[in-house]
């Protein structure tokens, strides 16, 4: 059974809430200057991802949730920032695959170029991660 275009933007924005926090938490606590750019990335690609999914939401008139994924507490329970990393990587590469299964019944133009962005954005910040 597929997810709503509603419940995937709402779910959506709800993680990407939760990485902006996380990215931001992180790049407060880092102190490896080679960390420091990638963890920049990705808050630059969380707060974009935000941007375009709230873009979709009020294209279709949906009112956005205010909520923030169980994500963030997970994350932020890992103290090592490489360890940390691993597991936002994890989180980019649930988010691609989300969008990867619901972008080909995406009919609307509008939404799919903004969820064909947040699926490059997340493939780029997967790439830049180090294994």
């Amino acid at each position: 059974m597929s997810v709503s275009l509603e419940e995937l933007l709402q779910t959506l924005l709800s993680a990407e809430r939760a990485g902006v926090q996380v990215a931001s938490a992180s790049l407060r606590e880092c102190r490896d200057p080679a960390l420091r750019p990638l963890l920049e990335q990705i808050l630059a690609g969380e707060g974009e991802s935000c941007r375009r999914l709230l873009a979709c939401m009020q294209h279709l008139g949906l009112e956005p949730n205010r909520q923030t994924g169980e994500f963030y507490a997970r994350a932020m329970a890992i103290d090592d920032l490489h360890e940390r990393l691993a597991f936002i990587d994890r989180g980019q590469r649930w988010v691609i695959r989300k969008l990867q299964e619901a972008l080909p019944d995406c009919a609307d133009p509008l939404v799919r170029g903004e969820l064909e962005t947040v699926l490059r954005i997340h493939e780029e910040n997967s790439a830049a991660t180090p294994a």
